[in-house]
């Protein structure tokens, strides 16, 4: 199974292509990841400038050549040459655009994340999926971490509300919860559905954000504002469920979640350690005919959550409602 990557301005690229090709090399896969294309205008903002992010995107250039995988002009020569696609640009608008040539010849395909910057673009391409009949998912990690599947469903009970916390990285091109906010609404989404209860479901969101610096001492650590702040989204789902979501950006890059259930209250903190060999297990599995971790409608209902706590976020924090995803 040969797999083409799109897409050279982001760590994803060489990451998933060394991961795949090592299980390929060990007997584990067919999958093999061995051509890429670059599509061009690179959207990788490096915080110390435009130099660092273009040294970034030659480095991740060489390395992914350096792991077997053979670069191509065009995008019909990568599609000549493989059997499915991965979109890794790192730009979610885009995304559709991208993955539009190997949907339309019926390929499976793998968009990172977040599948889409809006709703309308999501359901394009989930349209697009159906329509063609290609197979096709797109998944943060944090669905794959190992902390889920280890709480205790009897002493839980039915879960009625999550408090999770996660770092709320922002980029200019992927402004307030599109970047890193996509982590932790698909991390709450798992655990829902884990436990049964369906992780879609959301009938309205509220968000607010705050630029405010961490300041220790009462005195402001030099270049700590263009991180500063956090995003806090609130969740309400059509069954009474509740979420809180807290995107930080003051402290550390650490994930986690409390999670209340009728009968009792647990906790867990994700240890990344296994988190990206188990998301490129899924990959792999997807691409050698297996099912979609995630079903692509719930990542289209989890675009339409971000979107509307983005316009939470511009109107002060009013209820948005989402709309219906079919």
């Amino acid at each position: 199974m040969r797999i083409g990557a799109i897409g050279i301005d982001s760590s994803h690229t060489p990451v998933f292509t060394n991961r795949i090709n090592t299980l390929f090399k060990e007997g584990k896969t067919k999958c093999q990841v061995t051509h890429f294309w670059d599509p061009g205008t690179h959207q990788w903002q490096h915080p110390d400038g435009p130099a660092q992010s273009a040294k970034d995107v030659a480095k991740w250039r060489e390395d992914a050549v350096k792991e077997g995988a053979k670069q191509v002009d065009t995008i019909d020569d990568l599609l000549k040459n493989v059997d499915g696609v991965m979109v890794l640009n790192i730009g979610g608008a885009r995304h559709l655009e991208l993955a539009v040539p190997s949907l339309a010849k019926g390929m499976p395909t793998y968009v990172d994340k977040p599948l889409t910057c809006s709703t309308d673009q999501a359901k394009a391409l989930l349209a697009m999926s159906r329509l063609y009949k290609a197979r096709c998912y797109s998944a943060s990690s944090l669905r794959f971490i190992t902390e889920i599947p280890k709480l205790d469903k009897e002493k839980l009970g039915d879960i009625v509300a999550i408090d999770a916390f996660g770092n709320g990285e922002v980029m200019d091109l992927m402004p307030d919860l599109w970047h890193y906010g996509c982590h932790s609404i698909e991390m709450v989404d798992a655990i829902f559905r884990w436990a049964g209860q369906g992780g879609g479901g959301v009938k309205r969101v509220s968000a607010v954000k705050s630029a405010t610096p961490f300041v220790k001492g009462g005195k402001a650590q030099p270049g700590v504002e263009a991180k500063s702040g956090y995003h806090l989204l609130d969740m309400e789902y059509h069954d009474g469920r509740i979420a809180r979501i807290r995107c930080d950006r003051n402290g550390s890059w650490a994930f986690g979640a409390t999670v209340h259930g009728t009968k009792g209250v647990q906790q867990f903190v994700v240890d990344f350690a296994p988190v990206y060999t188990r998301l490129v297990e899924g990959m792999v599995k997807f691409f050698e005919g297996g099912p979609a971790p995630v079903d692509l409608r719930d990542i289209v209902e989890n675009v339409a959550v971000m979107e509307a706590g983005n316009r939470s976020i511009a109107l002060g924090g009013e209820w948005v409602e989402i709309p219906t995803i079919e």
